[in-house]
């Protein structure tokens, strides 16, 4: 976890998902709009302290977000039990909770659906919400939660450029991420490389510079990434 979120807040949108792999192109979206926007991503995969209480961790980077989106892609259990897991709507209650008690000043939230109906059987508290929906579709994500942001960020904040633009960086970026030699021993590449990757096709668009001072350096340092040979 960075050392001090609290001076990014402005900059920072935390990130709730299904971190299953069937949904990782959903997440890899999700994150990828965040930093072709120049800001900077974060989720509960980026909360390793390890002498600390995972919720508390989650409070400290909800409050230190001034922006949230939340992916309602899985709605089933699973396991010999089907039991669901709940940590996504404690998340987002969290959030939300921030931005009512804020008048929605300190904190914005966006919410994401995959169809139009079936989130009012399992999460009917969004109907008031306007979630937008996605259909499954990793493009449509990405081009919603961009615009999103876009609309909510202040500009002098916000790398704005045209969303067909942002679409074909992504195209790319999936390009590039099959040339990794991944070390996470999950058949594709870790949190960590893919978000480096993410790093690097939006530095060299310009468009996500946080590398460019020494305390930019420090806080989002280099992440080694070991690329295929191409007889690989």
């Amino acid at each position: 976890m960075r050392s001090n979120l609290g001076a990014y807040a402005s900059f920072q949108v935390f990130l709730n998902y299904p971190f299953d792999d069937d949904f990782a192109n959903l997440g890899d979206a999700m994150n990828f709009a965040v930093v072709a926007g120049g800001m900077l991503p974060l989720c509960a995969f980026d909360l390793t302290t390890p002498d600390r209480p995972r919720l508390e961790m989650l409070v400290e980077a909800i409050q230190h977000s001034n922006y949230s989106a939340h992916d309602f892609s899985r709605s089933t259990g699973s396991g010999p039990k089907n039991l669901a897991r709940m940590n996504m709507p404690v998340e987002m209650g969290m959030a939300l909770f921030h931005a009512l008690n804020t008048q929605r000043i300190d904190h914005r939230c966006a919410f994401f659906v995959p169809t139009p109906y079936d989130y009012q059987a399992f999460i009917s508290d969004l109907a008031g919400l306007d979630p937008k929906v996605h259909g499954n579709s990793e493009v449509r994500l990405l081009t919603d939660m961009y615009e999103w942001l876009r609309a909510v960020v202040p500009s002098a904040l916000f790398n704005k450029q045209p969303t067909v633009d942002v679409v074909t960086k992504f195209s790319e970026f999936k390009e590039r991420l099959l040339t990794i030699n991944t070390s996470s021993g999950i058949g594709r590449p870790s949190h960590e490389e893919t978000r480096e990757m993410m790093y690097q096709v939006c530095s060299e668009a310009g468009w996500w510079d946080w590398r460019e001072t020494r305390m930019g350096k420090d806080e989002f340092p280099d992440v080694p990434l070991s690329i295929k040979l191409p007889t690989e």
